[in-house]
């Protein structure tokens, strides 16, 4: 009768082995933060590792907030994540010198990212878009920010044999004004939301803030955060009026929590029918690229500087993908007017 083989010496999980660096690369690759906090409760080691994970996804699949009412039930859930945000940012002003509110949610975004030593990279994924739109219309949009809006990049066009007459007075100048402003007010309380997480997470390098339904994007680049850190202490708090979360007697909030758009150029080009290569038209085809006001477009060299400046921000279809992406480079060579606009 053959005996039976004697136990191993080393009963350890192989997994075990892998060092705590190659850990970690795992670790940034799955990003996730829900699933990166049930991580935390496999093994001790796992719990003292995944706050140092650098690269992460927060995506807010709902709200949770201290500070909605009956009556606005029928706001988007974005902007409700957002006022829950300025609840939290309104706490922390208020009691600069304790420790956090206790009516703080603990499920808010700075709230959770506190459970993260260092992070490099951060997504916020929110669950829908930010605009109003009319029916069959659609806006996209990309904006860039510092301490301020640096540039942004609006696409918007009407689908469903919608014609040129059906964009309002003025040949749809009227429509396509509106629709850059929304977009623009949109950027603006996406930056102003990430504002806490900023200050907080000093080791932060690059910023990404979309939506499931890819309607924009806001992206804060290592120099973009740089800016807002040395000018946020002096000039924020002025810029920002309420940045308490008071909403100044009755007003809507969203209009005084956001950052303040700075007054800007906005270069349009339009296009009544625009026809793709895989067969899809878009009517009313607009392209709005938008830069601070002070640069350009004085003398025929500065409009030329403009031009290659357009060009460049729009490169390999600023910023959009698939069929957004190739309406965007076939709009940047059409003809194009120059806008003014006052900050707001």
């Amino acid at each position: 009768m053959q005996s039976p083989e004697p136990p191993p010496e080393n009963n350890s999980d192989n997994f075990d082995r892998l060092p705590d660096p190659i850990i970690l690369t795992i670790l940034n690759n799955i990003s996730d933060i829900k699933t990166l906090i049930r991580c935390r409760s496999v093994s001790r080691r796992f719990n003292s590792l995944v706050p140092q994970s650098d690269s992460l996804l927060l995506r807010v699949d709902r709200v949770i907030s201290s500070i909605d009412s009956d009556d606005n039930a029928d706001t988007s859930s974005v902007i409700t994540f957002i006022k829950s945000v300025i609840k939290s940012i309104h706490n922390l002003i208020k009691n600069s010198s304790d420790s956090v509110h206790p009516e703080q949610s603990e499920y808010s975004p700075a709230m959770i990212l506190r459970g993260f030593e260092r992070i490099k990279e951060l997504e916020i994924e929110l669950p829908s878009g930010d605009l109003w739109l009319e029916k069959r219309a659609v806006v996209k949009w990309r904006a860039e920010f510092g301490k301020t809006l640096r540039s942004c990049v609006i696409l918007g066009f009407r689908c469903g044999g919608v014609g040129e007459s059906d964009l309002g007075g003025g040949g749809g100048l009227k429509t396509r004004v509106v629709w850059t402003i929304s977009a623009l007010i949109a950027a603006s309380a996406r930056h102003f939301m990430v504002k806490q997480i900023v200050k907080e997470n000093v080791d932060l390098m690059k910023l990404i803030v979309k939506d499931r339904e890819d309607e924009g994007i806001v992206v804060m680049n290592e120099l973009g955060i740089k800016e807002y850190r040395e000018h946020h202490c002096d000039e924020d708090e002025g810029q920002n009026g309420n940045c308490n979360g008071n909403d100044g007697g009755g007003g809507v909030w969203w209009r005084n929590n956001r950052t303040k758009v700075p007054a800007v150029w906005m270069r349009m080009r339009h296009e009544a029918r625009l026809e793709l290569s895989n067969g899809v038209v878009m009517e009313g085809a607009t392209l709005v690229v938008v830069r601070p006001a002070g640069s350009g477009g004085a003398t025929a060299e500065e409009e030329e500087e403009e031009r290659r400046w357009d060009e460049g921000l729009v490169a390999d279809g600023g910023g959009f993908d698939g069929v957004y992406g190739e309406a965007v480079a076939k709009l940047i060579s059409r003809r194009s007017y120059l806008l003014e606009m006052n900050s707001f």
